[in-house]
């Protein structure tokens, strides 16, 4: 599990870049089913790891992130498209 966490929160993190740079894949069809799907598959992952661990915290921090900007991307769309 642990490495499947190292590659998401990796993921993640290519996210982030894209999402700071507005890049066309990631705010494609396709970029955002993949990008909800990651998230699902990180808080799988979280509720599998037992301990309390630094990794596990990082998962459940990131995968919090993620669903954040997720939210925040999705109040934008609606705002800039409710304009006239």
């Amino acid at each position: 599990m642990k490495g499947l966490a190292t590659i998401l929160m990796t993921f993640y993190l290519f996210v982030t870049v894209f999402w700071i740079a507005n890049s066309p894949y990631l705010f494609s069809y396709g970029g955002i089913m993949i990008w909800m799907i990651s998230i699902v598959l990180g808080f799988i992952v979280y509720k599998k790891m037992t301990g309390r661990n630094m990794i596990r915290n990082l998962m459940l921090y990131s995968n919090s992130f993620m669903l954040f900007l997720l939210i925040v991307t999705g109040l934008i769309h609606w705002t800039v498209t409710s304009m006239p």
